[in-house]
């Protein structure tokens, strides 16, 4: 819950494409408002054209295996930011 103390986000995984006015881009800066560098995964089946302006070096494409998952998470983690 937004706000509760015993609450620990470690990281974030988002789609950058959301079907909404929103997209992942400002769900990772809201989110960041809150938890400071949060880590943040962007997934998207788009072009990569976006990441650079957007401060991010890259993102999983779909389709990926689950392991690409566990993998890049792991590696968000332990750099501390992305």
């Amino acid at each position: 819950m937004p706000g509760d103390p015993q609450v620990q986000i470690s990281g974030l995984i988002t789609d950058i494409n959301l079907g909404s006015p929103m997209t992942g881009w400002d769900v990772a800066r809201l989110a960041r408002n809150s938890v400071g560098n949060l880590p943040v995964v962007y997934v998207s089946g788009a072009s990569s054209h976006e990441w650079p302006a957007q401060g991010v070096a890259d993102s999983l494409m779909k389709s990926f295996a689950p392991v690409c998952l566990i993998e890049a998470i792991a590696s968000l983690l332990r750099a501390g930011t992305r």
